[in-house]
């Protein structure tokens, strides 16, 4: 029996076919032609869970042992510091990014939450609110932790969450709030 995730994927995914072939035969003839001629006239899904829509990409001759992209010597004319800032900045931002999913009790919660911070949720129209829900905590926890994985990996924060200003005056109001006493 397939899980629920599965089955979510799957209706997600049929969605999308239905709107693409929708949207390709919305198209004037000769744009159709054009999108074809890029492979483009047909909607593009993953059927084995790996991003890939024909198989497994370790399967693909370009991932043969010896010919890792990641082992790719970088050309002698290149300026190795203009060429390894982006590169170290991404290692170190992903280096971070596993430390955080080892160290935390539940990746998938940090996943959500990554993806909430750079923006992602938009996509599928998800909010903190469905976020915590999902996993059985608050929205404040939800936001606390898009917070910290912004800081952590020194990201601005996403169109979904507060900006840093908007935080700090809602945060200035809630402990005024707080301190009042009591009648």
């Amino acid at each position: 029996m397939k899980d629920d995730y599965s089955r979510r994927q799957s209706a997600k995914d049929a969605q999308y076919e239905r709107d693409y072939r929708a949207w390709v035969e919305s198209l004037p003839p000769e744009e159709r032609a054009k999108l074809g001629s890029h492979g483009l006239d047909k909607p593009m899904v993953a059927r084995h869970g790996n991003g890939s829509a024909s198989g497994d990409s370790a399967d693909s001759p370009l991932m043969r042992i010896g010919d890792d992209p990641a082992l790719v010597i970088q050309p002698a004319d290149v300026d190795e510091a203009v060429a390894a800032t982006p590169v170290r900045d991404a290692t170190d931002i992903l280096r971070h990014f596993v430390a955080d999913l080892l160290s935390e009790g539940n990746t998938r919660l940090s996943i959500d939450c990554l993806a909430i911070a750079l923006g992602l949720s938009a996509y599928d129209g998800e909010t903190m609110t469905e976020v915590a829900k999902r996993h059985g905590i608050t929205r404040a926890a939800v936001s606390k932790r898009c917070v910290d994985i912004t800081e952590r990996l020194n990201l601005p924060p996403s169109r979904a969450m507060r900006s840093t200003r908007a935080r700090k005056i809602y945060r200035k109001a809630q402990l005024k709030r707080h301190r009042r006493p009591k009648k």
